[in-house]
């Protein structure tokens, strides 16, 4: 999605030019534009601004709060994982259903 924009509004492409680069729909463009622009209002009005008035220290700082975000995802996928594992292994192991033991 963010990537999506980035083209748009970074570096300027056309909805046609951004479907042929990655293959997504028409539709589905329009929609990760607008979703990512509500998401991100502050990021999305700073990559709205045109590629000679964003300054160096902005687009940096921008580049690193991307690199810890995509860590903080990475880092939580694995969470997910692990904790997938462990309730299939509880289930296996002792037969217990962890998903439902915490219910009543």
């Amino acid at each position: 999605m963010r990537q999506i924009y980035e083209m748009h509004h970074l570096e300027h492409l056309s909805v046609p030019e951004i479907i042929s680069k990655t293959g997504v729909k028409r539709t589905q463009v329009y929609r990760f534009l607008r979703t990512f622009a509500s998401e991100y209002p502050e990021l999305a009005e700073q990559m709205k601004k045109k590629r000679d008035e964003v300054n160096p220290d902005e687009y940096q700082k921008l580049l690193e709060e991307l690199s810890t975000l995509k860590s903080e995802l990475k880092r939580e996928k694995l969470r997910a994982d692990f904790y997938e594992e462990m309730v299939a292994f509880g289930k296996e192991v002792y037969g217990i259903d962890l998903k439902k033991a915490g219910t009543k």
